[in-house]
C-alpha cells in the first residue's frame, strides 16, 4: 500500500483542512482600503483600522499565533504517533481518573459555594478548594457570580465532562486510536 495508509492520507487530509480553517477563522490584520473588495470570508468585520484598539489588534496577534502554533503541532503529532499507539493506554490511565476527580472537586465546590460562612483554608475543605481556586478564579474573571450565585464550578464540571467524553468515551478520539491501532 505504499508508504502511507489510508488512514494516514485521510488524518493527513483532515489535518490540512483544520489548519487552513484556523487560519481562515484568525483574520490576520490588513492594510486593504475599505474601498477594495474583501474577501467574504472577512467581509462581517471592518478592518483592522477602522475603530480597532491596540487591545484588539494584540488579541488578534495572539489568537493568530495560537491558531498557527496549534497547527504546527498538530503536524508534527501526526507523524508521531501514527506508527505506535502505546501511549494511548497510559494517558487514558492517566485522565480518566484525573477528570474524575477534578469533576468530584468542583462537584464539592458547588456544594461549597451554598455555605459561604465556612473557611476554605480549614482541613476538609482545603482538599477541594486549594486545586480548584485558581481555574474559578480565571473563570470567575470571564464570568462573574450574579446575585451570589457562583456557577464557575458548574461550568468547569461541563467542560471536564465534554473533553472526558470526546478523548475517552466510547466514541473518544484515544479509544478509536487504541481500537483501530493508529491514525
Amino acid at each position: 500500500r505504499g508508504q502511507y495508509s489510508g488512514s494516514m492520507v485521510r488524518w493527513s487530509f483532515l489535518i490540512q483542512l483544520a489548519q487552513l480553517a484556523a487560519v481562515a477563522a484568525v483574520r490576520l490584520p490588513t492594510r486593504t482600503p475599505p474601498a477594495v473588495a474583501r474577501p467574504s470570508c472577512l467581509a462581517t468585520r471592518p478592518p483592522a483600522e477602522v475603530g480597532a484598539t491596540p487591545a484588539l489588534a494584540a488579541a488578534e496577534e495572539r489568537a493568530t499565533a495560537w491558531a498557527l502554533g496549534a497547527a504546527t503541532a498538530m503536524m508534527v503529532a501526526l507523524p508521531a504517533g501514527a506508527a505506535d499507539v502505546a501511549w494511548v493506554g497510559p494517558t487514558k490511565a492517566v485522565l480518566s481518573p484525573l477528570f474524575a476527580v477534578y469533576t468530584l472537586l468542583f462537584l464539592f465546590r458547588t456544594v461549597l459555594s451554598w455555605f459561604p460562612k465556612y473557611n476554605l483554608n480549614a482541613f476538609p475543605y482545603n482538599v477541594a478548594a486549594w486545586p480548584t481556586e485558581p481555574l474559578l478564579r480565571a473563570t470567575r474573571r470571564l464570568i462573574p457570580p450574579v446575585a451570589g450565585v457562583d456557577i464557575t464550578p458548574i461550568v468547569w464540571v461541563a467542560v471536564i465532562s465534554f473533553f472526558s467524553e470526546i478523548l475517552l468515551g466510547p466514541q473518544g478520539l484515544l479509544t478509536i486510536v487504541q481500537k483501530k491501532g493508529g491514525f
